[in-house]
């Protein structure tokens, strides 16, 4: 006997329902093809799931300098409906924020808790079917598609298909990556099991079990800490080893793990050192957090050079921007530091053809099975950058069906339709712009209510210049000076230096411009003081550094303008936060201060007009590229309006949503991003008068797709009646088909 046989034929299959494999089905079914997203256990999201519950992290998240970086397309959108639902960060409301997103999607058939053991092949290089049991069900399936996508995180698909793979570190001379080991090995970032406690409100006994380890006896708390501060929360760091095979060994690495949770929970409990007395341990994750495991190949392998140098792709189709962060092989049990932080100097690129099999030819891989190196995946590794290729590569299977070609054909001969498709449906490419010859709104002439100035002059609190501050203001066109506003105590030279980023998605100093210093008087009242820069800026920002003066105070502002960054430059207290120059401990860092320098530019610089929503970007990219209403003004609107009438079918508006903001899965106060407009209206003009064409209500979205019945009109016009929280209007692009 055996289990029933089914058949199963979509026009593509995704073996694996991370992040990626999510991405990839809904971008995939938006576009028309019909997907079937299996995964081995019974809950979506990979490690982001209610079994494991790791952040969703990105470019955005571990940087000094990886200003407006976070992911928008489908991950953001995910992560925004989790911010409005769950804004408490309850896992098991994030698998019902995914749940919902795929069953809204009428396209994608879901197969829980089916693993997926056998792969067809013919052609000697081409997927038949895929085949696998689902557990409870005593189904057996098989799956057949033009197209398959391995989002398994082990590269099992690719492994039984005879996909070429590397598994462990390269050597330092093959790629000549600095921080690989000088000889090849076997070696992976270790897993996690993750874990948590609660408050109980009254004293909980915890009694080790035997199999626990008793860390007292050991002496590995001389080089571990376990933080007393917030002990009882989400711990996601306590590795146990990377140097045995993580799929041979699966079980043994989870009782090993186990082995430590209960050990480490023991410690807590009874060694008299927390104050835990009442907490209970509440969760214990069932499976691990792997980090690493098979990495397939493609036509291209991205290196530690790639990212360090920030290489621009003609096939780019995401980005990341998280450190090169590798941990200790040994994890907990090792005598180095558990992980180093390498940061890097701004985002990097990604292209496409880490996303497709070199040697299977239709075979497409996302997730941590993407093609790169040991090291170049240190940081390609967390889940909104993996998510941004999976969102890619849907669109790819949709271009495979459409010209009947693979994977590689998709590369060859249809990259720029794949980068324009992207862009459209709010993935950020770098450097690339809407081109969409069916766009109809980048030949309307534009109307809009009001535009914000580049300046920010009205004084909410201050701050000392005890160090180093850093400014960056927008500018396009000549400028003479940006003013700042100070007062001294005493009698002060301040010093100065002004830099260019050199590449338009970067946000650090780099290229030194100007140098020099100025004469402040001691005065009760604020002044403006004046830098010179006295430069032409072509579509680009100023970083202005200024020395530590504790008897200069700054008159400081809350409020925010697009583009508009403020840094504090502090010590660096912690050694596993690494320059990407020296390979060594960073003597100070760059952070992000919550309020911004008041500031104006000689001559005005008048980078928030209304000519930026069809300018083709949707994000910062030099300039900040967003319309910004003035401040406070009622009846905020903008009209688009054409020679002649136009059929209209389609109007996609992407709103600012602060990209400058990282949405973690923290505990937030905030359950949507303020700059997010909430509530308008569309009108379209007909020979009697504007009828209303659409209503939105409470958005909390950055995307906004309106699909109305055909309509001819020569103008539209969208009124604007409430943000969800902020005090001006900002919107980056509006498309009209």
């Amino acid at each position: 006997m055996e289990f029933k046989r089914y058949k199963v034929k979509k026009d593509l299959v995704i073996v694996g329902a991370g992040m990626p494999g999510i991405c990839a089905a809904i971008q995939a079914a938006r576009l028309g093809l019909t997907v079937a997203l299996i995964n081995n256990r019974g809950y979506l999201g990979g490690n982001s799931s209610a079994e494991i519950g790791v952040s969703v992290d990105g470019a955005d998240g571990c940087q000094e300098f990886n200003c407006y970086s976070r992911e928008a397309g489908i991950v953001d959108e995910l992560r925004l409906e989790n911010l409005y639902r769950n804004p408490q960060r309850n896992r098991y409301i994030w698998d019902t924020v995914l749940v919902d997103a795929i069953r809204k999607e009428p396209n994608i058939e879901v197969f829980l808790n089916t693993n997926i053991d056998q792969v067809e092949i013919e052609d000697k290089h081409r997927i038949k079917f895929v085949s696998g049991s689902q557990l409870g069900s005593e189904k057996r399936f098989e799956f057949y598609a033009s197209c398959f996508l391995d989002d398994t995180g082990d590269g099992t698909v690719g492994y039984l298909a005879g996909a070429d793979y590397r598994m462990g570190r390269e050597s330092k001379d093959e790629f000549g990556e600095r921080v690989a080991p000088d000889k090849a090995d076997d070696c992976v970032i270790p897993s996690t099991l993750t874990f948590y406690a609660k408050d109980t409100g009254k004293p909980v006994r915890y009694i080790k079990p035997d199999f626990a380890i008793d860390l007292a006896k050991t002496d590995v708390l001389k080089y571990r800490t376990i933080p007393k501060d917030e002990f009882y929360r989400f711990h996601w760091y306590y590795e146990v080893t990377g140097s045995i095979n993580q799929i041979e060994n699966s079980e043994k690495i989870i009782q090993m793990h186990k082995e430590l949770v209960y050990g480490i929970w023991d410690y807590i409990k009874n060694s008299g050192e927390y104050d835990a007395d009442n907490y209970d341990l509440e969760y214990v994750a069932p499976v691990p957090g792997k980090r690493e495991s098979r990495r397939l190949m493609g036509d291209y392998i991205l290196k530690e050079s790639d990212i360090v140098e920030q290489r621009d792709f003609e096939d780019t189709v995401g980005h990341g921007g998280w450190s090169i962060d590798l941990h200790a092989i040994e994890g907990f049990f090792s005598k180095d530091l558990v992980n180093q932080h390498i940061f890097l100097k701004g985002i990097y690129q990604i292209p496409y053809r880490t996303g497709y099999s070199r040697n299977i030819e239709n075979l497409f891989m996302a997730g941590r099975c993407m093609s790169t190196t040991h090291v170049a995946f240190g940081s390609t590794r967390v889940m909104a950058t993996l998510s941004t290729l999976g969102q890619a590569l849907g669109v790819a299977a949709y271009l495979c069906k459409k010209y009947n070609t693979t994977p590689r054909g998709v590369y060859e001969n249809h990259r720029k339709e794949l980068q324009q498709t992207l862009l459209k449906w709010d993935q950020y490419v770098v450097g690339c712009r809407n081109e969409d010859p069916a766009d109809i709104a980048k030949e309307a002439e534009i109307e809009v209510s009001s535009v914000q100035e580049c300046k920010l002059t009205d004084v909410e609190f201050t701050q000392t210049l005890e160090n180093q501050l850093g400014l960056i203001v927008p500018a396009d066109g000549f400028v003479n000076n940006v003013y700042i506003k100070a007062r001294a105590t005493s009698d002060v030279l301040l010093h100065y230096t002004v830099y260019l980023p050199i590449k338009k998605e970067n946000y650090n100093p780099e290229n030194k411009v100007a140098e020099g210093t100025i004469e402040v008087k001691a005065s009760q009242d604020w002044n403006w003081i004046a830098i010179p820069i006295n430069k032409e800026i072509e579509k680009n920002k100023i970083f202005i550094e200024l020395d530590g003066k504790p008897e200069l105070e700054l008159g400081m502002t809350h409020r925010k303008l697009t583009g508009v960054v403020c840094f504090e430059r502090v010590k660096n207290q912690t050694p596993t936060i690494v320059d990407i120059d020296t390979l060594e401990m960073k003597e100070y860092i760059w952070r992000n201060l919550k309020g911004t320098i008041c500031f104006k530019i000689e001559p005005e610089q008048k980078v928030y007009g209304p000519e930026n929503i069809i300018n083709g970007y949707a994000r910062p990219y030099g300039l900040p590229n967003i319309w910004l209403s003035k401040e406070g003004v009622e009846g905020q609107y903008v009209k688009m309006a054409w020679p002649e009438k136009k059929c209209i079918k389609e109007i996609i508006l992407y709103f600012d949503s602060d990209l400058n903001f990282r949405i973690s899965f923290r505990p937030s106060v905030e359950n949507v991003i303020p700059e997010i407009v909430k509530d308008y209206d569309i009108y379209c003009k007909t020979e009697t008068g504007y009828i209303k064409i659409k209503e939105v209500r409470e958005n909390h979205q950055r995307m906004n797709r309106i699909l109305i019945d055909p309509i001819e009109t020569d103008e539209i016009k969208i009124e604007f009646h409430a943000t969800n929280g902020w005090p001006r209007v900002g919107i980056y692009e509006i498309r009209i088909y």
